[in-house]
């Protein structure tokens, strides 16, 4: 028998006392429509633009989550083998008119293990992984599936985002790297960037920052997990805290939406997924 399991990423499973046991999913994509996935790790879950929350794609165990230039929205569902514990995975997609298939049938495995599919695309359509075998390294796979690799200084590894002018941001623990995948170049950009948040959630350290995403002007914004906040660092590499978490719960990650508000992915000490949206007024909603 296959299941679902907690550890798929490159980022594994929380194991300090009193944590999440779960490693936090970090997708929160809105399409043209005005409409905005998540995923709870169990389902994916679809809010309209009046704020009706409604099951998208059901049971699939998925971290992160891609929508293509034609609304399409891609995930993965990692299962395992009860009686071997052998990892197994596949890729599937949502089309706007809500036809489900597979992208990638169910394969032994983990995902960045094959260097084929990323969640993580520029503008252009590159993707880019993380990847642990043979050292750390960003994969990036252009539009002609021309491979690029280059090392990173912190194993460990766990989300990556395109920047504006090209380089890519990577959380890795503590720290946030910077890498430039055209001069195969990665150096620490924010050294011990988690700091700025002091550490509520007892999570280990690889745990303290997760998803993240940008804004308008370019401003990056960090989820600082175990700090329960979000840090934005602008342009010029200033950082600031912009939002902080109620207790009990720490942001895993977000996204700016259109009309500027803050939409917030959450996970609460004892792995229940939500989303809060902040206004710019400050006014807030829970989904």
């Amino acid at each position: 028998m296959i299941r679902a399991i907690a550890v798929v990423t490159a980022a594994m499973a929380l194991s300090a006392p009193g944590a999440a046991d779960a490693h936090p999913p970090v997708g929160l994509v809105m399409d043209s429509r005005g409409f905005v996935y998540y995923s709870d790790l169990q389902n994916v879950w679809k809010i309209s633009p009046t704020g009706t929350r409604t099951l998208a794609v059901i049971g699939v165990h998925t971290h992160q989550l891609y929508l293509d230039a034609e609304d399409r929205l891609y995930g993965e569902d990692a299962t395992n083998d009860d009686a071997t514990g052998r990892p197994y995975h596949r890729v599937w997609r949502l089309d706007p008119d809500g036809t489900l298939s597979d992208v990638i049938p169910m394969r032994a495995g983990y995902l960045w293990d094959y260097g084929d599919f990323g969640f993580v695309r520029d503008r252009y359509g590159v993707a880019y992984i993380l990847q642990h075998s043979g050292g750390p390294a960003l994969v990036r796979i252009g539009a002609t599936g021309s491979v690029y690799r280059t090392s990173l200084p912190r194993s460990e590894p766990g989300f990556a985002i395109p920047l504006p002018d090209g380089r890519i941001a990577i959380t890795a623990g503590r720290d946030l790297l910077r890498a430039d995948p055209r001069r195969q170049e990665a150096h620490v950009w924010q050294k011990d960037l988690a700091s700025l948040a002091p550490r509520v959630m007892q999570v280990a350290d690889r745990h303290a920052l997760l998803g993240m995403w940008l804004d308008g002007e370019g401003g990056l914004y960090v989820a600082a997990f175990a700090g329960a906040a979000v840090i934005r660092i602008d342009r010029d590499g200033r950082t600031e805290i912009v939002a902080r978490s109620p207790a009990g719960w720490a942001p895993s990650g977000g996204m700016v939406g259109p009309d500027g508000s803050l939409w917030l992915l959450e996970m609460s000490s004892d792995n229940q997924v939500r989303v809060r949206r902040v206004m710019e007024d400050g006014t807030e909603r829970v989904y």
